[in-house]
């Protein structure tokens, strides 16, 4: 053997026998996944569901349109306030509950833009003192559930309204607020929750639901005494709620353009706010969420707040979330199956009523029950150092409240014969029909 014999000897014994199996082609790999009975079944399965989310997403949404009977514009001009409630009930309870109370809450948020109003708030000391806040804060928005869930003719929403115009009363006959004020807070609640459906939820609100707003809310400020002429354009002559949603609208950006300005007296209570919105966040991520919150304000209230304009990190992230919520429950998520419900009905032979679930972050007006005090969310709470349903009862008020507790402490238990002269007045009125 030469030694050029030799090498290629050498060589071959390093040289595998045949090449390595290439990996097989793609058409290859569907055919073998094709082969597998869970494989076909799956992409048809997946289908189906996501056909079924979005039947069932938009069924509800059909069906009362129907059974309310507005198929078009013309028929929004005979809405009446009873109709208008169940609709908003139904958006609150049945088909976005999250951004709907999300949009009140920061609608709230922004009449804080307005000085006046900041200033009265930083007068009572109610939003901005750690002791009287936590209690102005769930009584405002128990106070308006009291009206906004229950049907408008029932003496729970009447006697509800009667509270509100009550705690309102010494300050609008001092000159306090104003009608301008009371005319803005009115039009966050018509203005607000449509675009929250239009920029964040899963769908935006349709002519029929906008309309309900606009009805609703006038009838409302109908029943607060609220002034129209000389503020709106088109007072009064408006055909349906659209028309006035879209009037109190024009005339609310032009007077936050006169009245929501950078402030010092706006900046305090929108301090006070923030924390109570980002309480269960833990320390090391309370200036992030911060940043996110302050994202969802529009500019004209954050530049009157004078808070920071947030990191470009927060903004990417806060709509980059909001984008897939939208995705996964339009396409992927079935409708509610069980109402989302708050407050509970008044006790037949107390009165007291009592909520299911808070507003804030202190257990007022909840019944200590074993899932309250034991259940998971309970240990959580009692890990993180918060209160729990039956702790201070003399602060937090197990029992329950009747509708003449809510307001501040100085006020509870007090306007029982004014609040019944303004419901005989409001059941006088138009009230529950068509406010136009």
């Amino acid at each position: 053997m030469n030694l050029s014999s030799g090498i290629r000897t050498a060589a071959a014994a390093f040289v595998p026998s045949s090449p390595p199996p290439s990996p097989p082609p793609p058409h290859t790999l569907l055919a073998l996944a094709a082969s597998m009975p869970w494989a076909r079944l799956l992409l048809p399965v997946l289908l189906l569901y996501i056909v079924l989310c979005r039947t069932l997403r938009h069924r509800r949404e059909k069906a009362l349109r129907e059974k309310l009977g507005f198929p078009d514009r013309a028929s929004l001009a005979r809405m009446t306030t009873v109709e208008a409630q169940q609709i908003i009930h139904f958006m609150s309870s049945w088909e976005m509950p999250l951004f709907q109370f999300l949009a009140l809450q920061f609608g709230l948020f922004k009449t804080y833009g307005i000085e006046s109003i900041s200033r009265l708030l930083l007068a009572t000391g109610n939003l901005t003192d750690p002791e009287r806040s936590p209690k102005r804060f769930e009584d405002t928005a128990v106070l308006i559930g009291e009206f906004l869930v229950s049907p408008p003719t029932t003496e729970r929403a009447m006697r509800g309204i009667a509270r509100m115009n009550f705690l309102h009363s010494k300050y609008v006959a001092a000159g306090t607020i104003t009608n301008a004020d009371l005319l803005y807070t009115l039009s966050v609640f018509i203005t607000e929750p449509p675009r929250f459906a239009r920029l964040y939820d899963w769908r935006p609100l349709n002519a029929m639901e906008r309309c309900a707003y606009g009805v609703f809310w006038k009838s409302i400020g109908d029943a607060m005494g609220i002034e129209y002429k000389g503020y709106l354009e088109h007072a009064p002559a408006w055909r349906d709620g659209l028309e006035f949603a879209e009037d109190i609208e024009a005339w609310a950006k032009s007077y936050e353009i006169q009245a929501m300005k950078p402030s010092t007296v706006c900046a305090k209570p929108a301090r006070a706010l923030i924390p109570m919105i980002t309480y269960w966040v833990p320390w090391f991520a309370k200036g992030f969420v911060t940043e996110v919150v302050v994202a969802l304000l529009d500019d004209r209230a954050r530049e009157a707040f004078m808070l920071p304009v947030p990191g470009i990190t927060a903004i990417a992230t806060t709509y980059t979330l909001l984008v897939l919520r939208r995705f996964v429950v339009q396409h992927l998520t079935l409708p509610r199956f069980f109402e989302f419900k708050r407050q509970q009905e008044p006790d037949p032979q107390t009165g007291r009523a009592t909520q299911r679930i808070q507003y804030g972050n202190y257990p007022f007006y909840m019944k200590p029950t074993f899932w309250n005090r034991w259940g998971p969310g309970a240990w959580v709470v009692r890990a993180l150092g918060g209160k729990l349903p039956g702790d201070d009862p003399d602060v937090y008020m197990p029992e329950g409240y009747l509708v003449t507790d809510l307001g501040p402490k100085n006020r509870v238990g007090l306007g029982a014969e004014e609040m019944e002269v303004d419901v005989k007045k409001i059941k006088a009125s138009r009230w529950g029909g068509c406010p136009f």
